[in-house]
């Protein structure tokens, strides 16, 4: 099972956009795949299932020590199970802060997971401890930027945190993957576009995410953009990054400026 995680500290990217339509067209390619959103704001929960309330969500994973098989809830509309967050989440962090391993709590859980081909977790626009815990459970990042030129500057404090992770926490998580979202063609970003793949090199994928209100339509509908609008750009665009993860794009060690270059991670 692949587990990655999409992330950036800096909200407004596109993360739980990309995070559930992902996911969405993962299981449309004939992945198994379980999304858990980890974000207290539970953007990706609603997005799938609107205003529903659960009983447990991934608070009670992280603190009441549940196993993930028992809080997942399946989407017939995206086809994927979830384990659902609330706001609740928010005060996981203190619940867990004195525990010895505190930032491998949820690694504990989702290495016992599976039956999946996937595992993606959504995590929260900061990096706080539920974002160090989202990153040691996984081992590829996915990374949402915008193409503007101060992105990069928050993308090396992610980069900071990521290697913490890796030689602290004994954690095999890399930046293996990096996705330019809610692009619009001008000048400006035509040149942070070109400046983020000079800077992460062939990690950057193909695909290019546009700046599309069918995406935010769907969003707000409830429904993966290929239900929505299977004509729109954001459908295509998501496709297209599906079948780029789908088949090993995600590039462990991937070269870039800051980089070494290394091989392909096949898919499945």
């Amino acid at each position: 099972m692949r587990r990655i995680v999409i992330a950036n500290q800096k909200g407004g990217v596109a993360k739980t956009t990309t995070s559930v339509n992902l996911a969405a067209e993962l299981a449309r390619l004939g992945y198994k795949v379980l999304l858990i959103d980890m974000d207290p704001q539970n953007s990706a929960t609603s997005a799938i299932f609107g205003t529903s309330n659960f009983e447990y969500t991934v608070y009670d994973v992280m603190v009441n020590k549940m196993p993930i098989s028992q809080v997942a809830q399946h989407s017939d509309t995206f086809g994927i199970d979830v384990v659902p967050s609330d706001i609740g989440l928010s005060g996981a962090p203190m619940r867990i802060s004195e525990q010895i391993g505190r930032e491998k709590v949820l690694f504990h859980y989702v290495r016992n997971v599976k039956g999946y081909d996937f595992l993606l977790i959504d995590a929260p626009p900061s990096l706080g401890l539920l974002t160090v815990n989202a990153l040691t459970a996984c081992n590829e990042l996915l990374v949402t930027i915008c193409p503007e030129f101060f992105s990069l500057k928050g993308i090396k404090l992610l980069e900071e945190i990521v290697e913490n992770v890796r030689t602290g926490l004994e954690s095999e998580i890399e930046i293996c993957g990096v996705v330019i979202t809610r692009y619009r063609e001008r000048v400006v970003t035509n040149e942070a576009k070109n400046a983020i793949r000079n800077y992460f090199g062939n990690k950057v994928f193909q695909t290019i995410i546009p700046e599309n209100i069918k995406l935010e339509e769907a969003h707000n509908a409830h429904l993966p953009i290929y239900k929505y609008d299977a004509k729109s750009k954001g459908a295509e665009a998501y496709a297209n990054l599906a079948k780029e993860v789908a088949k090993g794009q995600l590039k462990r060690k991937g070269a870039g400026n800051h980089g070494k270059k290394g091989t392909r991670k096949k898919g499945r």
